[in-house]
């Protein structure tokens, strides 16, 4: 993945530059001492998603607030250019211009569009990466080998996908909110296709529908361990998401910008009274904001029976379920997207190399490749 901004990354690590340090991420263990606190998540259909935010106040509570919740807290996970240089990144760019390319045996990188251009991206609407012809390509979602993946990933290792959350920081806070909605798909010569999806809720997978379902809906005990929305249904067949109806039921997640508690640890309406504790899951361009694992995924994957892996991804105001008879009939406000350069890309769990504090020279160095590139990734 080296053109554009990469050469300039390339370049500082070959003068001799650090670019990252390693560190791992546990999702087994939000705190320092072994075993005291289990990370939260959230199961959305058949993902786990791990708010990076909150794990990070846990480990930083853990230690009476001798780690801050920044740079050098585990579950600060820093997506700068140089931080995921060799990571597999599926989402990512700039005004709709992707600056990434993958390993052999892989798409790379879908570009992400910004706020002014459209508030609605996804992977069927959007041109592919990488020219069809290879056994593993599909024209409509990202695709790689598995070959290529387990390589990527190490022997024993599952992957660990990451997610920003990059939504603009002015106006009311349902502004950062943004609609999510992806399937992985597994296939091969020799079996049916197995299927997966992070998702709020589907009739076909046996999980209820709900208005864009939540870790920011009131009453969900952030600290609370494992709280599972749905019970991950292991493969089934591909689906997509609604192309009419209603926003009201809805197979979108909303990844939510803000956690807001009261004096007891309950979430509460960020905007309304009460507020003692304010969580920011909206951390830009540049830090990851969720976690997400796919443990029936990854039993899957270990079966040897599948040849390549499909990501069918869709964020924010989709053109086919606006504008329904709800209460925000017309409006995007709470799930479109807003700003753009959101990213996704892969990782692999517990051993993954992140770039929890960036040199500055590193920091310079990029800072001059972002400006003579026009290559903006700050939030409005």
């Amino acid at each position: 993945m080296k053109k554009s901004v990469w050469g300039l990354v390339l370049f500082a690590a070959a003068a001799g530059v650090s670019v990252s340090a390693q560190a791992q991420i546990n999702l087994s263990d939000c705190s320092a001492a072994a075993g005291a606190q289990a990370c939260p998540w959230v199961t959305y259909g058949d993902g786990n998603s791990y708010n990076l935010a909150v794990n990070a106040l846990i480990y930083s509570q853990s230690t009476g607030g001798a780690v801050g919740t920044g740079p050098g807290n585990p579950f600060y996970v820093n997506s700068t250019p140089g931080a995921i240089q060799d990571l597999i990144v599926v989402y990512t760019g700039a005004s709709g211009s992707g600056v990434t390319t993958n390993i052999a045996g892989m798409d790379g990188a879908y570009p992400s569009p910004n706020g002014s251009q459209t508030n609605f991206f996804s992977t069927p609407t959007t041109t592919d990466p990488l020219p069809d012809g290879a056994f593993w390509d599909q024209a409509t979602t990202w695709d790689t080998s598995i070959a290529a993946l387990q390589g990527f990933l190490g022997a024993g290792q599952t992957p660990i996908f990451f997610f920003n959350n990059n939504q603009v920081n002015s106006g009311a806070s349902t502004n950062q909110n943004l609609a999510v909605w992806a399937e992985i798909c597994l296939t091969g010569t020799a079996v049916t296709e197995a299927c997966f999806t992070f998702t709020n809720g589907s009739a076909a997978s046996g999980y209820a529908a709900s208005p864009y379902g939540s870790q920011n809906t009131a009453g969900f005990d952030p600290f609370g361990g494992g709280v599972p929305f749905g019970t991950p249904g292991g493969p089934h067949a591909s689906q997509s998401p609604p192309t009419a109806g209603t926003n009201a039921a809805t197979d979108y997640v909303r990844s939510g910008g803000q956690l807001c508690l009261n004096n007891v640890g309950t979430i509460v309406p960020c905007d309304g009274p009460g507020v003692v504790t304010t969580i920011d899951s909206n951390l830009g361009a540049n830090q990851a904001a969720y976690a997400i694992v796919f443990p029936t995924l990854n039993t899957a994957l270990a079966s040897g029976l599948y040849d390549a892996m499909h990501v069918n991804l869709w964020l924010g105001c989709d053109p086919t379920t606006d504008g329904s008879a709800t209460a925000n009939q017309g409006s995007c406000i709470g799930r479109d997207l807003n700003n753009g350069y959101e990213q996704l890309f892969i990782g692999s769990t517990n051993s993954i190399i992140i770039n929890t504090v960036p040199e500055p020279a590193t920091l310079a160095l990029l800072g001059l490749a972002v400006a003579g590139l026009g290559f903006s990734r700050r939030r409005k």
